[in-house]
This record gives C-alpha cells, structure tokens and sequence, in this order.
C-alpha cells in the first residue's frame, strides 16, 4: 500500500471528479526551479496564451507557445505554488481541472484540522532515563506541541520487551512548566512515556502520509473526504457569481443544488470517519492524565 501525499492527491480527484479526464502532455527536457520556458514532447496546438499548466506541484501561466519546436513561455508560480525543476518525461496537465497543487494544499489544511480538540491526533513517544531522586522529567521540544498524555510504562528490570503501566494518579503533568512529576518512583531504569501530538503538516508530495505526517493505516481515507466538499462547493460557486458566471449552468444540467448536496454528502462520511477513528484511538489508549 502506498501512502505518499502524491496517492492521497489521485484520491482527492478521483473522489471529486471520477473518470473526467484532463488533457496532459510530457515535459521533453529537464528544467530548472523558475524556468521561463519548457519544452514539451506532444503537440501543443492546443495549449493557448492565457492557460494554465502544471506538473507537481509547479503551476505556469502560459505566455506564448510555438507549435513548431515546441517551446512554450511560462510565469511560473502562479497561486502561490512552489517553483520546483521538472524532468524529461514529467506529466504536464493542460488547463487541469484542478492542480495537484491546489489539491496538496485543501489536503494540508484538512490534515491541520485533523489536530483540533475533539478530531483525531498523531502518536508520539519518548523515553527517559528514571529520576530516582526528585522523580521530574522534562517534555522534549518535539513534544512540547503536545495536546495531552496518553499513557507511561517502564520497562522490566533486565527485560528488553516488557513493560508495565504507572497508573494515572501517579503522575502529574505540569504544562506551565512542561514536566512530568511522579508521586512514586519504580524501581527501574526506563520509562516512556506516550502522547498525543499534533500531524505535521506536508511540505512535498513525496511526503508518506504515515511516516512524516503521523496519519495512520486507517486514516488515509479520511483527509480526501474531507477536501473533496471544498472542491465541490468551489465548482458550485462559479455558477452562482452575480456579475460573472465563469461556469454557466444549462437548463438541462442537474439542479442548482446538485454540487452543494454531494459537497454535503461526503462531508457526512467525513464526519462520521473521524468519529470512527476517534474512537480506534480512544479505544487503544484509554489513558487519562492527570495536571497539576
């Protein structure tokens, strides 16, 4: 199973827009980050001044095209995408429906939302040596983000695998001064102790979902059903522009409200996944700490 940003994007599209296919070309020689100009490998007849193209995460405003060497004038940046190089034989989306850097960042912002009190939460860890004298332990930078504890256990003298719980009212987590304080001390050497943390946002597409993200297996699913409402009620605003109708709507399409409704429709299975995973993690770590 592949779990990079990058599946997670084909996810998004597919959900929102299922086998409506874009148009695409191949990038023919390797560019540079801000190159002004590409060359492409398929006829770019139908790539006009004015159109949008992209690949990755790179988004260009086309300035001019020459159909016979192939040769096309770009800005690049557009939208505020990162200026990344591109390598012979990249995918190129003409005109895209959406770009994948679009998509990349209503991913990001979903996953953001994902760290809110009452959503979901990434598992963290880290161990220490046990403080026989004054029994404080310190939270590391890494944690300090940390939206509570979950749990702690030491490890078995001379054992490398088992471990046993310190029950909750045996700890108390100081957050003004981030430290742990221990009422009794075990008679041990090691202690860990788990958290719940905050998903790091993604930066790449070649970002892992699970790795660098902190998503788990069960959760892959749950950031594109959360972005696919945003793309859906962008599509149905472009139809209802008062001075503008960039997306008219023919009478005989689907009803007005047709956009709207499936926006709300995978919103609902969006809410309901969270609530399944909260519960998946609740479940494993029944926990609760104590503050002081």
């Amino acid at each position: 199973m592949t779990t990079l940003m990058a599946d997670l994007v084909a996810d998004t599209r597919r959900m929102a827009y299922g086998s409506l296919p874009d148009t695409y070309n191949l990038i023919a020689t390797t560019a540079v980050a801000g190159a002004a100009s590409l060359t492409l490998s398929m006829d770019v007849a139908g790539i006009s001044p004015g159109n949008i193209i992209s690949s990755g995460l790179n988004v260009w405003f086309v300035k001019t095209v020459d159909t016979t060497t192939k040769i096309v004038e770009v800005m690049p940046g557009m939208d505020g995408a990162p200026q990344a190089a591109v390598t012979a034989g990249d995918l190129v989306r003409v005109s895209p429906r959406v770009t994948d850097h679009y998509l990349f960042e209503t991913l990001s912002d979903v996953i953001r939302s994902l760290s809110a009190p009452g959503m979901l939460y990434k598992l963290g860890s880290w161990t220490d040596t046990v403080d026989a004298s004054c029994q404080t332990y310190d939270v590391p930078v890494a944690a300090q983000s940390m939206t509570g504890l979950l749990g702690a256990r030491v490890l078995m003298p001379g054992s490398t695998d088992q471990w046993y719980d310190i029950p909750a009212g045996a700890m108390r987590y100081q957050q003004d001064t981030q430290t742990i304080r221990l009422t009794a001390n075990p008679p041990v050497t090691t202690i860990e102790f788990r958290y719940k943390g905050i998903f790091t946002t993604p930066t790449a597409l070649t970002d892992n979902a699970v790795t660098t993200v902190g998503l788990t297996d069960t959760m892959l699913d749950i950031p594109p059903l959360g972005a696919v409402p945003t793309l859906l009620r962008t599509t149905e605003s472009t139809r209802l522009q008062v001075k503008a109708q960039s997306d008219t709507r023919r009478a005989g399409e689907v009803p007005a409200t047709s956009n709207l409704s499936a926006a709300n429709a995978f919103n609902r299975d969006f809410i309901a996944r969270v609530g399944q995973e909260r519960l998946r993690l609740n479940s494993y770590n029944p926990w609760k700490m104590s503050r002081g």
